[in-house]
């Protein structure tokens, strides 16, 4: 008797552990808001938002230009932006760039 009521007790403190177990505190994000658009020979622009608050908006042109040897090349100009709510509560965002001139970012806080 002693034994059944021990196990009986068991399975309910594994059941109610189980049953009582919160949620993943990390959910997987999911899509809001997403746009592609691609222009082919124009170029191509995106932009999506997650309910995480990760946001990310791009652009890329066709440009033309020339190369080191003089000789005329198309390349794609990018540009865009991101962010996203980190631990701490804080909005971070990184503005990037990148054409005949290099790549270069900015980045900073806030909205």
């Amino acid at each position: 008797m002693q034994q059944s009521l021990l196990i009986c007790v068991t399975l309910s403190v594994m059941l109610v552990g189980c049953l009582g177990a919160p949620a993943d505190p990390v959910a997987t994000p999911y899509i809001l808001q997403y746009e592609s658009n691609n222009a082919q020979n124009d170029g191509y622009s995106f932009q999506y938002e997650l309910s995480d608050d990760q946001k990310r908006k791009e652009e890329g042109t066709i440009r033309s230009g020339q190369d080191k040897e003089g000789k005329d090349v198309q390349f794609v100009a990018v540009q865009g932006r991101y962010s996203f709510v980190s631990d701490d509560g804080r909005t971070y965002w990184v503005e990037y760039e990148a054409d005949e001139n290099g790549y270069r970012t900015r980045m900073g806080t806030g909205a």
